[in-house]
């Protein structure tokens, strides 16, 4: 018999399987850098809006911080008048002001101009210098955050900017607020409240992906993070509706009074995959080749030997010899059935070919009864931002904003990867605190400081909400405006996410009974359940040596230290899932 037939079917098994194994490669090799490339622009696009969100809040604040000092101003008539009597009079006229108020005061502590400058200093930290100018003498006076003060007569230069209302620079910005006697309504002069402009350098570093630039409506520039494009071809490419076109980017716009704030993502690489995940897939994808092809050589050469056995028996049944039984493998497959096949038709024959050989292939219905509808989780996300751009088209920006925080949360919670990034951790943990901003106005402020080089450190998310919210329902004291909450992040032999509080406390016993069920994993009363929880997630994911310790905070409230170290999730076998860094989109200015 003719063997040549073996060799030609393991040759075209060969070609075909091979195809096949370079086609499906090739087709998820593309899949997934698409995907990766389209997770790289969502993300960065994401850090872009976080970008132009955090800027907006920031001008907002300042605008804010500027209108309190002005009413502040008004609050006290020995202030506002002090000021008043310091524009209009000359310095010996004013001196003796001062001296004839203090003798009359009964009080020890003359409340004057220098006074409440440095309360305001002490009070903004943002705040860089206040100016005084006098519309009637003309007369500049300074003052900085160290309590000094330096007064001279306005120049030509101070006038024409101060008339443009281009009172800014590359390290300040300024508000303008007018000064009025009270009895007579007339404006007596202005006071200027310059804040600093390295914020926005810090807000950038924070989210570097995008480009910032920041300028006035008279075309100063404040901060500009490339300063690759002149100012005044932004202005011409924005009046003429060509801005993405001009800078080839994906662009946000914002801006608070005279001030705006342009982010932009260059589209050469807002999508630009790292080379080491290029690497990594071309990596996979020949390792998976190699392996399947020799996987596929092996599987065709035990079917030739299978084939080959085949073969030989039927030549030996040719030969006249019934006796011939072929061996089993007792695979199930279809060449186990020929072999047995064969087997009960040389018995057959050896007994005259009497019984009939049958052989039925039967089929293996297996159909769907029918498919089960999902509520799409995305649903109620999607239903609150619609019910967000509603109420920003009617102008409720303050509702707006607590629907983005919330859809926020929300969507974190249903969408993200178990393991996801510090940036994204800390984002979402901001803006449930913003929730609590709107529910409790003017009761509390919060800080959250984390180096640059943490940001994508991976952590298992939502560790840090359970602790907020603790101190929100057990630690605030809500009959007091100075409420303080500060997350920080550090790093010594792990890393350490601390957040501290001047809220109610706990005493030192019952610190000490909550850190030993800490440290055992046996905490039972239900007010400490979601820092047990998330203790308990701890240590299941980086071992027993992490967790979570509490004790007094540096301003009477509580101290929270998470410990975790990322390099024990990768020893424990956990893999961060398909993280979406910051995908949250929209903007709720």
């Amino acid at each position: 018999m003719d063997r040549k037939g073996t060799k030609r079917l393991y040759s075209k098994l060969s070609y075909i399987y091979t195809a096949i194994l370079v086609c499906a490669i090739s087709i998820l090799v593309f899949y997934f850098y698409r995907s990766t490339k389209n997770r790289v622009l969502e993300q960065n696009m994401s850090y872009t809006s976080m970008l132009c969100e955090s800027v907006q809040s920031y001008l907002e604040d300042t605008s804010d911080m500027a209108d309190y000092i002005h009413s502040d101003l008004y609050k006290s008539d020995m202030e506002l008048w002090d000021v008043l009597h310091y524009m209009s009079d000359e310095v010996p006229d004013y001196l003796r002001y001062r001296l004839n108020i203090y003798s009359e005061n009964k009080n020890a502590e003359y409340k004057g101009i220098d006074k409440f400058f440095l309360d305001a200093f002490q009070a903004y930290r943002s705040l860089n210098h206040i100016t005084l100018y006098s519309y009637e003498s003309e007369v500049v006076t300074e003052y900085t955050s160290d309590g000094k003060s330096y007064r001279r007569k306005a120049d030509a230069d101070f006038k024409k900017r101060f008339e443009e209302n281009d009172l800014a620079g590359e390290d300040y910005f300024s508000y303008i607020k007018e000064i009025r006697n009270p009895q007579t309504m007339q404006v007596k002069g202005c006071m200027i409240l310059g804040f600093r402009s390295s914020r926005f350098e810090s807000v950038f570093n924070y989210y570097s992906r995008a480009e910032l630039v920041v300028y006035n409506d008279a075309g100063t520039v404040i901060f500009d993070s490339a300063k690759q494009f002149p100012l005044s071809r932004i202005i011409g490419a924005e009046d003429n509706n060509v801005l993405e076109h001009v800078l080839e980017a994906y662009v946000l716009k914002t801006h608070k009074a005279q001030y705006h704030a342009l982010c932009y993502l260059k589209k050469n690489r807002a999508s630009r995959v790292p080379a080491p995940a290029v690497l990594m897939i071309l990596a996979a994808a020949t390792a998976v080749a190699v392996f399947g092809g020799l996987f596929v050589r092996y599987h065709l050469r035990l079917l030739e030997k299978r084939l080959n056995r085949i073969l030989d028996g039927m030549a030996q049944v040719m030969d006249g010899r019934l006796d011939v039984r072929i061996p089993l493998d007792n695979n199930g497959d279809e060449l186990d059935l020929i072999s047995g096949c064969f087997n009960e038709m040389c018995i057959n024959l050896d007994e005259h070919i009497k019984k009939r050989y049958l052989a039925e292939i039967e089929q293996k219905n297996a159909e769907m009864a029918a498919l089960q509808s999902q509520i799409n989780p995305h649903f109620l996300y999607n239903t609150l931002e619609a019910v967000r751009m509603k109420a920003i088209c009617n102008g409720d920006r303050e509702v707006g904003k607590m629907l983005y925080s919330m859809a926020v949360t929300f969507r974190a919670q249903i969408k993200e990867a178990d393991v996801i990034t510090l940036a994204q951790e800390l984002h979402y943990c901001k803006k449930y605190m913003e929730l609590f901003e709107f529910r409790y106005q003017n009761q509390f402020r919060s800080e959250i400081e984390c180096p640059e080089e943490y940001l994508q450190v991976p952590v298992i998310k939502f560790v840090l909400q359970p602790v907020v919210e603790n101190y929100f329902i057990h630690g605030m004291r809500m009959k007091e405006q100075d409420n303080f909450i500060r997350i920080s992040v550090e790093k010594k032999d792990s890393f350490q996410i601390i957040v501290e509080d001047n809220g109610k406390g706990m005493p030192n016993d019952e610190i000490a009974a909550k850190n030993r069920e800490l440290e055992h994993d046996a905490m039972v009363k239900q007010s400490s359940i979601g820092i047990a929880n998330v203790n308990r997630r701890l240590k299941a994911v980086y071992g027993d040596a992490y967790g979570i310790r509490i004790g007094k905070g540096p301003q009477g409230g509580l101290r929270v230290v998470l410990r975790f170290c990322p390099d024990r999730m990768y020893l424990r076998g956990d893999k961060p899932g398909k993280e979406n860094y910051g995908n949250e989109k929209g903007n709720d200015s």
